[in-house]
């Protein structure tokens, strides 16, 4: 029985900046692509401070870190979905949010009455670990109070959604919100 629904921040509760910026830079260059997603998954985990990642991306693009911010910081709320989550979801589970993130963007992100809409919250960066690391799927279940069994996490990579799998979770990978929808009416009713 779903107890829970856990959810993915960038590309899913808001629009995604990084996989822009990296396709926009770097779409010729595997290397810099695999450099910019090495000092992201640091910056993730708390290891980079986010001023450094900036000034490290800045360094790698050839852009000032200005710049970097300018085009990371384009994140529109998915409004469509936090109605959802309101309107359907919200009265029969508790509703978790667990994101690979290099600080608290919650207020910069999200309104106050989007953000009380959060049962719990788990940033990769405070918790030293990040997605697709079983513990921290596991970490945001606990926190919950509800098994991983109990669980239905929400992504827009499918290697995030494997890692939650892996932990006992019932994962939809997000690419719009209708098949979202669908697939959650699926997982409701199975």
């Amino acid at each position: 029985m779903i107890k829970a629904v856990i959810f993915d921040c960038f590309g899913v509760m808001v629009k995604s900046s990084l996989e822009p910026f990296i396709e926009n830079h770097f779409h010729d260059n595997p290397d810099k692509i695999a450099e910019m997603r090495r000092l992201d998954n640091l910056a993730n985990r708390g290891i980079m401070p986010w001023q450094e990642f900036q000034k490290a991306a800045a360094e790698l693009s050839s852009q000032t870190p200005q710049q970097v911010w300018d085009e990371l910081d384009d994140n529109p709320p998915n409004l469509e979905l936090f109605a959802y989550i309101i309107d359907e979801l919200k009265s029969n589970y508790k509703i978790g949010f667990l994101s690979n993130a290099s600080d608290d963007w919650m207020n910069d992100l999200f309104t106050e009455e989007q953000r009380a809409l959060f049962d719990d919250v788990v940033l990769s960066f405070r918790v030293g670990m990040a997605k697709p690391d079983k513990a921290i799927f596991e970490l945001a279940a606990e926190r919950l109070g509800v098994a991983t069994t109990e669980c239905v996490f929400i992504d827009d990579l499918e290697k995030y959604c494997e890692g939650a799998r892996e932990a006992g979770m019932k994962a939809l990978q997000y690419s719009s919100f209708d098949a979202f929808r669908d697939g959650m009416r699926s997982l409701i009713n199975e």
